[in-house]
């Protein structure tokens, strides 16, 4: 009885807000494909070269692009983790317009892109065919027999390569699925409950 009232208060001291965003988490695919997306884009932008915008920063260019990846990729686990584990927190609706924002980072630098003719993509893959490339390497490897089986490392370079090499096709769909979450509002439709409030 007493566990059963823990659990009422604690879920009672969680904002509306929180409590539906959680609901509606849980209930569809955003955080499988937002995943895939964040994993897209560690692929396509580099750490170093590519300027990344927000239009939450007064000077809107984001300074340090391994800081946004790591803080997108915290709060990404954080919803994760309360959706598996079955426990809303309460600013998890806070963190879904966060990761909102973080999306439309990734939205407005693939926008860029396309439309400056992918520079950060076609430099990578101008890379690969140098000899000493982690690719040029592991095709030799291969063609000489002497890879057998694929490692982790192995994979990621064919990974990145042909997610690279796909990255026209890849941004666009992915703007798309961005466009479609960020529209989202992740909270429940109560515009037939005239006496409804968040208070």
């Amino acid at each position: 009885m007493q566990a059963k009232l823990l659990t009422f208060f604690k879920t009672q001291s969680i904002p509306k807000t929180s409590q539906e965003a959680y609901e509606i988490l849980a209930s569809f695919d955003d955080l499988s494909n937002i995943e895939k997306i964040v994993f897209h884009f560690k692929q396509l932008v580099n750490i170093e070269k590519s300027v990344l915008n927000s239009h939450t920063l007064s000077n809107g260019r984001i300074g340090d692009n391994k800081e946004f990846i790591d803080g997108l990729e915290a709060r990404l686990k954080k919803l994760q983790d309360a959706v598996n584990d079955g426990k809303p927190y309460q600013s998890l609706y806070g963190d879904v317009c966060r990761l909102k924002e973080d999306l439309q980072v990734i939205m407005g630098y693939y926008q860029s892109q396309i439309k400056r003719d992918q520079p950060i993509v076609r430099d990578y893959l101008r890379k690969t065919q140098y000899r000493n490339s982690d690719l040029a390497i592991l095709a030799s490897s291969i063609a000489a027999e002497d890879t057998s089986l694929l490692d982790e490392q192995d994979t990621k370079v064919l990974t990145k390569y042909s997610i690279n090499f796909c990255a026209p096709t890849i941004m666009k769909e992915d703007i798309e699925k961005i466009g479609d979450i960020v529209q989202k509002s992740f909270l429940a439709d109560h515009r037939h409950e005239p006496e409804f409030s968040y208070m």
